[in-house]
């Protein structure tokens, strides 16, 4: 057996030399390496004609849900199609269409379907957001209901937003972002049913709910009502996060102190704020005049976006009127009052305010004249300020009223009782402010009436009397008491305090503008 297995590979071994030296013949011959070249390259091309033929041919495979993207290109439905657009594609149609491309086999309804469908029946989309503006004298709820929610959902939003907001606050203009949709949003698209044979959606909306609110009733405020439960509603009361910032600026004063603040970028609000703090030592009609100047140190809020959302706190201010800087600090006492106080802890506030009434000029001065209406010389016993008819008459100190009714010559009259026997009188009144009675207190600063011309008068004025022991005084001269000043452990707290608005104050660049009136306003000829 030895023998016959080495003579058969002996055998294969003498055969495998033949065909080496007949390969080597071949290729040492022009012909022969042509022949294996055109060999190679006619394979080569039957099998890419083959594979290309088998790609060629359509497929038979049913249309599959779920793989709906990768059955047909939108471009190639408009071909097949013979048209531009699928709303004018008939929904009888789409199964034709489907089976002339041998993606679908009849009776399974394919996405085509469901886009005609929306076409055809005017179905709605599944979600809806939508802006709604309030109308004046409009209410949420007749809001709501005429945007498609029905009255029942209406009503339970209500009930979830009186304990955060009530609805009666709604105003003109406001704007509320709604979400209408289905009951139940948590079953994907994927996971839907084929809808049977002869099922419509008639686009009614008595299926769809309010599934959520929202809305900005402050800046710094938000209202979200979310649908939590099939018919349960849930409200809550969101508040943005604001940023406290702080402005140092400085201000030259060429016309009023009012116009070269707001010309000079500072809010209104803080130029408003400014003058009642020094309203009582400073009259802003005789005491200020070109070239004085102030200096404001003041803080505001702004949303995350940085756009302004409310103002802050002045925190400190000075006022210098020919050369004489009146300085002022805000402190706040462990009882939340907030008051100003001077370097030394003395308190802005003096007994009785300077001018009772703003933006007023006095028309007529204290002391002998001569009356416009009974033309005879006699003694005037105050001072009249000239301002439009229904300007705010102000209290010019915290008292008791003692007379309120009429006086003869002076019209509408308003006496006030303060202390240590001083007493301040109101003459000439259109009307008085509602509420205000013989024997209440009133505080400094209070509306008590409204300027006019009742009694002896040839014009809308404020007559103002001061009185020290029922004896009339001159207002523009008079020495007043002084505020309160602090003592012991509240001075010691406001030293600090002082000291910290100080070193804040220091850290903030000066924002210093000059108002030039002259060069802001062309001069008329």
């Amino acid at each position: 057996m030895l023998r016959n297995a080495l003579l058969q590979i002996g055998h294969h071994l003498a055969r495998l030399r033949q065909f080496r030296g007949d390969v080597q013949r071949v290729l040492n011959s022009p012909d022969g390496r042509w022949a294996l070249v055109s060999t190679a390259i006619t394979t080569s091309v039957a099998v890419t004609v083959t594979c290309l033929s088998l790609a060629a041919t359509p497929s038979t495979r049913a249309y599959e849900p779920r793989r709906e993207t990768a059955t047909l290109p939108y471009d190639m439905l408009l071909r097949l199609a013979g048209l531009h657009a699928i709303p004018a594609i008939p929904g009888a149609a789409s199964n034709d269409l489907y089976r002339s491309a041998g993606l679908i086999e009849p009776g399974i309804a394919g996405p085509l379907d469901r886009l005609l469908r929306f076409q055809h029946t005017g179905e709605k989309p599944q979600i809806e957001n939508l802006t709604l503006t309030a109308e004046r004298g409009e209410s949420l709820a007749g809001m709501l209901e005429n945007a498609g929610v029905s009255s029942e959902d209406a009503a339970a939003v209500i009930d979830a937003i009186k304990p955060v907001y009530g609805s009666q606050k709604i105003r003109a203009g406001q704007q509320f972002k709604v979400t209408i949709g289905p009951a139940s949003t948590t079953a994907s698209a994927d996971n839907a049913k084929p809808a049977e044979a002869g099922t419509q959606n008639d686009g009614d909306n008595s299926t769809r709910r309010l599934l959520s609110l929202s809305f900005a009733p402050s800046i710094d405020h938000l209202i979200n009502v979310h649908l939590t439960a099939p018919d349960n509603y849930f409200a809550e009361n969101v508040k943005r996060k604001l940023e406290q910032r702080y402005e140092h600026a400085s201000v030259t004063i060429d016309s009023s102190l009012y116009q070269a603040a707001t010309r000079a970028g500072i809010a209104p609000t803080v130029v408003v704020e400014i003058i009642h703090m020094f309203s009582y030592e400073v009259d802003f009609q005789r005491d200020v005049h070109p070239g004085d100047s102030f200096e404001v140190f003041f803080s505001h809020y702004v949303t995350d976006g940085g756009q302004p959302a409310k103002p802050g706190d002045i925190l400190a201010a000075s006022l210098t009127l020919g050369g004489r800087t009146h300085l002022l600090y805000r402190f706040e006492s462990e009882h939340g009052d907030v008051e100003y106080f001077n370097t030394n802890g003395e308190s802005a506030k003096s007994l009785l305010m300077k001018t009772p009434v703003d933006g007023a000029r006095i028309s007529s001065g204290f002391g002998e004249r001569f009356h416009p209406i009974l033309n005879y010389t006699r003694m005037h016993k105050g001072i009249d300020f000239a301002v439009p008819s229904g300007t705010p008459v102000m209290a010019a100190g915290a008292g008791k009223v003692t007379f309120k009714g009429w006086a003869g010559e002076y019209g509408n009259f308003v006496v006030i009782e303060h202390d240590n026997g001083y007493s301040t009188a109101y003459g000439h009144l259109s009307r008085f402010a509602e509420g205000t009675r013989v024997g209440d207190h009133v505080a400094q600063g209070e509306v008590i009436a409204y300027s006019g011309m009742t009694g002896l008068a040839t014009g809308p004025h404020l007559h103002y009397e001061i009185r020290i022991h029922n004896n009339p005084v001159n207002p523009a001269g008079v020495k007043v008491a002084a505020g309160r000043k602090l003592e012991g452990k509240e001075l010691r707290e406001f030293t600090a305090e002082r000291d910290r608005i100080e070193t804040l104050e220091a850290s903030m660049p000066v924002e210093h503008t000059l108002a030039q009136a002259a060069a802001a306003q062309p001069e008329v000829q």
